[in-house]
């Protein structure tokens, strides 16, 4: 491999134009520092890492580097969901409030799990929300509970940025009893050999690298937080300091501040492209894994504007997303994080840059990786 461009790993002679465009995003495109990851069949056929951790090129990106996935969180948290679904633990088609009493408070009580999962609850918006409630989580499960529905549930569909990890998370937690973090540790992460971190502790600082803007990342530049999406946001922390913070990095943020890097995050989902299985451990039957990927609303978004399609807790492919083929799913982060799978190839492919990517929807580079990887299949 070049030395002019620092990239190390394994990629087999199938996936070289993968490798060709990994590279070109660095040469021709801005790309910093990344990762590329292709699991096919049970093994890893791709994974490079590329470039550096700053824009000052002091370090290496390796294979020990992480960084914040965002909303890849969101399809994380859901997996675990799923997982107690798969366990007879949790009905997709109940009431929210069977698991969680407080919740049918304000008429909630007809809101399902499915609903809750598929960003149709009306509870995008916390009208009592101030900064910070998000590290208190019962605080703020408390009142997200306590909340009436923005509009009537099934209508104006928009996407939880903040509350769907609380929602689905607490959902976990009353059926378990374990935090999500932990479940997501010891049930996913854990099992599967999975790079992912929920929640970080002090050793695993020094691993996660910042993220990087880019003007030119049309979701970043304007589309996330606008007039529109705003209140959403109002739990947040008011410190600018906060975000990337070790602060924010322990706490779990499970909308948006799961720790990991491509290889990590294709790990996870792995199983939805291979009957259910990854690294000798069985998760999902093809029952589960249908009932999850099954559309539940796909048009723009009443609020972010942006177009969306909907599975439950999960996104298939669409032009936004751009996964190469119907039939895929998957989450995604804004920034360009992407992780998705492709049961009828047994694909699972991840890709975690520091920089956020370039233009429409998870941006040119994650699409250049993803058309490369088609062509290689074809």
């Amino acid at each position: 491999m070049s030395s002019t461009i620092p990239i190390s790993g394994i990629c087999h002679d199938q996936f070289e134009l993968v490798e060709s465009a990994f590279r070109s995003n660095f040469t021709g495109h801005g790309e910093v520092g990344a990762r590329v990851s292709v699991i096919k069949d049970g093994e890893i056929v791709v994974d490079l890492c590329g470039g550096h951790t700053t824009e000052t090129k002091q370090q290496l990106w390796d294979e020990s580097t992480l960084i914040v996935c965002m909303s890849v969180t969101k399809g994380v948290v859901a997996l675990a969901a799923h997982l107690l679904a798969e366990r007879d633990q949790l009905n997709y088609d109940a009431p929210v409030a069977e698991y969680w009493p407080e919740f049918q408070s304000n008429g909630k009580s007809a809101i399902t799990v499915r609903q809750a999962m598929a960003h149709q609850a009306s509870l995008a918006i916390i009208d009592n929300a101030e900064p910070g409630d998000i590290l208190d989580w019962d605080i703020f499960t408390s009142k997200i509970a306590q909340q009436a529905p923005n509009w009537t549930p099934l209508t104006n569909e928009t996407y939880h940025s903040v509350t769907f990890g609380y929602i689905v998370g607490e959902l976990v937690r009353r059926v378990d009893g374990r935090s999500i973090q932990r479940f997501i540790a010891e049930e996913l992460a854990g099992p599967l050999g999975a790079d992912y971190i929920l929640g970080c502790q002090d050793k695993d600082l020094s691993r996660i690298v910042p993220q990087i803007s880019n003007p030119e990342n049309e979701l970043m530049a304007g589309g996330l937080i606008n007039e529109k999406t705003l209140a959403m946001f109002a739990p947040y922390p008011t410190d600018p300091a906060y975000g990337g913070s070790d602060e924010s990095l322990k706490l779990g943020f499970p909308s948006g501040g799961g720790v990991s890097n491509a290889l990590g995050i294709a790990k996870l989902f792995a199983p939805l492209a291979m009957d259910g299985k990854y690294n000798g451990v069985q998760l999902y039957s093809q029952e589960t894994i249908d009932l999850m990927s099954t559309q539940q609303w796909h048009h723009d978004d009443y609020l972010f504007g942006n177009e969306f399609r909907v599975a439950l807790g999960l996104l298939l492919d669409c032009p936004f997303n751009h996964w190469g083929r119907d039939g895929n799913v998957g989450s995604a982060g804004a920034g360009g994080y992407t992780v998705f799978a492709d049961p009828e190839n047994r694909v699972a492919f991840g890709y975690t840059p520091n920089r956020f990517t370039t233009g429409y929807g998870l941006g040119e580079e994650e699409k250049r990786l993803v058309d490369a990887m088609y062509q290689c299949l074809a």
